[in-house]
């Protein structure tokens, strides 16, 4: 018979398993409020309507930072949890305990003003020197091989816990391992890469997002170039972030940067794990 710190504890297990939930809701309502103030501030000089804009603007930060905070919560509580009762499970959520985000969801990594800090950044791996683009001879021809997403589940949670918790201005951090198991940093912003992923944009009419300055400089854009560069059809990255989603953000464009016939996966806070293109048991 559980004992009644037994039952809080199981209790609270429970409510950390909504958080994901919760936090993919708080990133919705942000990036339609950053579009409702796009749209509001581009009607008119009004003074009125610019002072919505900004409230609608302000807002979207509220719901992000909301978002960040509570996405600290789970590690935090659940170590507490191990720590104060004996027999209680603290796994990390199964991969279906996230909600799956609407479409035209945002946020700051999530919504494209989150990540204007993303400029003048080291590259995240060294170049060939060779550029990659749309027709890129390195592009592979066979499918991914397949590696077993669940199974680096321990691996992601273990460098999400060595990665600085990314506040809303903050560039967004992460880490590829390769296929020798040797992890190679990664972050957002300006470099070579991005520039390649910018190019790529304009030769392929993506769009990106009003008021961003690039999706280009985004960790998952660059590191789909960099598989380009270096014909890789299958591979994992961890970044302290989410893919920012809404119709011109990584969630529902990164697999038009994809090698044809690769596939992405992009681990993230409170659980997340997505595969580009998408695949219907992702979260």
């Amino acid at each position: 018979m559980p004992s009644e710190l037994q039952r809080v504890a199981q209790e609270l297990l429970n409510a950390l398993d909504e958080i994901p939930r919760v936090v993919s809701y708080l990133h919705d309502r942000a990036s339609k409020y950053r579009e409702a103030a796009a749209w509001v501030g581009g009607l008119s000089s009004n003074p009125n309507a610019r002072m919505a804009a900004m409230q609608l603007d302000e807002a979207a930060g509220r719901c992000e930072e909301a978002a960040h905070y509570l996405s600290m919560a789970p590690p935090r509580a659940r170590g507490w949890v191990e720590q104060m009762v004996s027999g209680v499970r603290t796994a990390e959520p199964a991969a279906d305990s996230t909600a799956r985000r609407p479409d035209g969801a945002g946020g700051s990594a999530q919504p494209a003003e989150g990540r204007r800090g993303d400029e003048q950044a080291e590259p995240e791996a060294k170049r060939s020197g060779k550029p990659a683009d749309a027709g890129d001879e390195a592009r592979p021809e066979d499918g991914p091989v397949g590696r077993d997403r669940e199974q680096f589940r321990p691996r992601a949670s273990e460098i999400l816990n060595r990665l600085p918790v990314r506040g809303r201005r903050d560039k967004t951090r992460g880490a590829w391992v390769d296929a020798d198991g040797q992890e190679h940093d990664l972050i957002s912003g300006v470099d070579e890469y991005s520039t390649d992923a910018d190019r790529f944009m304009n030769e392929n009419n993506i769009q990106i997002a009003p008021g961003d300055i690039t999706l280009g400089s985004h960790v998952e854009v660059k590191f789909a170039m960099f598989m380009r560069e270096r014909g890789l059809t299958d591979e994992i990255i961890t970044i302290n972030n989410w893919p920012c989603p809404g119709p011109y953000g990584c969630d529902e464009n990164l697999l038009r940067f994809l090698p044809e016939g690769a596939r992405l996966t992009v681990f993230g806070p409170a659980g997340f794990k997505r595969t580009y293109p998408r695949q219907d048991e992702d979260t």
